[in-house]
């Protein structure tokens, strides 16, 4: 059964739902799709001189990334890609996150943004964020 908006003057919740979540997911996310923009989850960390971020990137590639400091301002961008043969089985279903990210988190304090060292192992990405003269 078609679900139908008895009172088309006056905004449903349903309608308002639908909406707020296209508008923060994108419309193939609210259908439960796994097109468009992937955000990947992360911690920062606080250590005597630096911060580390630590941010969940399975699929990546160190040289598939991009990471910039301006500021205070952390920015990390990347591409994931899920590659099939087209002779391989049929999807049925899919949840994994494809595509292009961009994450930007603020930094407590002032990096040495010539210091910054970045690694990717076991799917984690590590970013070692130096304090800006080594102060804690």
């Amino acid at each position: 059964m078609a679900w139908r908006d008895e009172n088309p003057g006056v905004p449903s919740l349903r309608g308002e739902v639908e909406y707020l979540f296209s508008q923060v997911l994108g419309p193939a996310r609210a259908r439960g799709g796994s097109s468009g923009p992937w955000i990947p989850t992360l911690d920062l960390l606080e250590e005597p001189g630096r911060f580390v971020l630590e941010m969940d990137v399975p699929g990546v590639r160190l040289e598939d990334l991009t990471i910039a400091v301006a500021g205070r301002r952390l920015t990390v961008r990347g591409r994931r890609e899920i590659v099939r043969e087209r002779s391989g089985p049929r999807v049925c279903v899919t949840e994994r996150w494809s595509g292009s990210f961009s994450r930007s988190i603020d930094l407590p304090d002032q990096v040495d943004e010539g210091r910054i060292a970045a690694t990717v192992q076991e799917g984690i990405l590590r970013i070692e964020l130096p304090r800006r003269g080594g102060r804690r």
